[in-house]
């Protein structure tokens, strides 16, 4: 089957390579769910990077406003908007259905136009000065795109549930668009229900509005084969980087010098996710000569870390700089192991703590840790696995920690957030371009 590449980031490869050509899509669902975002980024990239004539034809928007509105979410100038043609019938009224018709077919015929979009479907029918039954109108507009030949898109703010539009029995694809809050964060999800041709692994996804229209499909933490020079990223006066620029700036400048940290991580989360932010500070400390100190013998032990951290730092400085425990000495490494003279980074996992100490014994270990800490200006993180099982514990922890970070999964892709401070949800990927592991945190907008 012939595809048509959307052009939307992250997106064609779900769909096997973008929509069937000539095929007839409706894009569903409420206001502000990203609908003319996807359709208009649909035309741009048709018409920029493929030389496709490509139309839009409203009846909701202005299409000066349209452009201001676009420039703005795709991140571009109003001058790149230029090359999709923009049909406005928004001012038009009580104009007639063939007038109408004759119109768009016009404009599709003498453009010879290869991708549209009608937007929104749902309020063209209310356009016109005779009624006229919403389902006639979708069996013309189906016809009108298989003589034409193009690739559209039919955007309603119609929900599928209730009444019908006629047009998802129609259409070669169906796609429900939903923006969601959850405790006050901002959530994003595609449903592809109907795709012809198409074997769908997957039918939910999550998504973003940031710079445009992004998909996100199931996260992968593969270790990254070393194949570029990694260089560690600065410090602030006040600060430890995470190792991460973004998640720098998410704490608006890294982690504090002399702080207590807490990861929590949800059950649901793979471990290879949990790892990245652990070893990305790492990394970056013991670049810098500085020690890291693991304590977490289920997720990280030597082997483990040694397979990571050799290639960036070779054997010699790895057993300089990096201190891998079991429980067993648990409590008297991590109150002595750091020399006074060296910042370190300490990881510990306080499943592993309370299980060799108990939770009373466990926090004053960590009292006295935290203490040093503090005095020696060095880095502390706990690494809290699913902490809905200790959250008596958990709780009067992130009251004394700096910053408390929880991960879970949503739709196949690992999400983090902020609980102390607050921030919205943020995607978490490696991007392994640059031959070295470089974390990614993309903001749901």
């Amino acid at each position: 089957m012939e595809r048509v590449l959307t052009g939307i980031e992250g997106f064609d490869p779900i769909i096997e390579g973008g929509f069937p050509k000539g095929s007839l899509i409706l894009l569903v669902g409420a206001p502000g769910t990203g609908k003319t975002v996807f359709g208009f980024k649909f035309l741009l990239y048709g018409a920029s990077e493929l030389g496709e004539p490509s139309l839009l034809v409203s009846f909701g928007e202005g299409r000066e406003d349209l452009i201001e509105n676009m420039a703005y979410h795709l991140n571009c100038s109003r001058e790149d908007l230029e090359c999709v043609e923009i049909l406005d019938f928004v001012t038009v009224k009580d104009a007639g259905v063939d007038s109408v018709m004759e119109t768009i077919v016009e404009k599709i015929d003498s453009l010879n136009v290869k991708r549209l979009v009608i937007d929104p479907f749902s309020a063209m029918a209310y356009a016109f000065k005779e009624k006229i039954d919403v389902r006639i109108l979708v069996h013309i507009i189906s016809r009108l795109i298989k003589q034409s030949g193009c690739t559209a898109i039919l955007i309603s703010e119609k929900p599928l549930e209730g009444e019908s539009l006629g047009a998802e029995f129609v259409a070669d694809g169906v796609i429900k668009l939903s923006r969601k809050v959850r405790e006050g964060r901002l959530l994003r999800e595609m449903d592809i229900i109907k795709m012809r041709g198409t074997r769908l692994k997957r039918p939910r996804h999550l998504f973003t509005l940031e710079k445009g229209f992004r998909v996100f499909s199931q996260s992968t933490f593969e270790r990254v084969s070393v194949k570029g020079e990694y260089k560690p990223l600065p410090d602030m006066e006040a600060y430890y980087s995470s190792g991460s620029r973004d998640l720098d700036e998410i704490l608006g400048g890294g982690w504090l010098k002399g702080s207590m940290n807490i990861l929590e991580v949800g059950a649901d989360v793979g471990i290879d996710a949990y790892r990245s932010i652990v070893l990305a500070t790492g990394l970056n400390f013991v670049m810098k000569g500085r020690m890291f100190l693991a304590y977490d013998p289920p997720r990280l032990d030597a082997d483990y870390l040694r397979g990571y951290l050799e290639p960036f730092i070779g054997e010699e400085e790895f057993g300089r700089l990096v201190r891998c425990s079991s429980t067993d000495s648990l409590g008297s490494r991590i109150l002595e192991e750091a020399p006074s003279e060296t910042p370190a980074y300490t990881f510990l996992s306080l499943d592993a703590l309370t299980y060799r100490y108990g939770e009373s014994q466990a926090l004053k270990v960590l009292l006295r840790l935290i203490e040093r800490v503090r005095r020696r200006r060095e880095l502390l993180l706990l690494g809290v696995p699913d902490g809905e099982l200790q959250p008596k514990l958990v709780s009067v922890l992130s009251k004394m920690a700096k910053v408390h970070l929880k991960m879970t999964e949503m739709d196949g892709v690992a999400l983090i957030y902020g609980a102390k401070p607050r921030t919205g949800y943020y995607v978490l990927e490696i991007e392994p371009s640059k031959g070295f592991p470089e974390l990614r945190f993309t903001p749901i907008l």
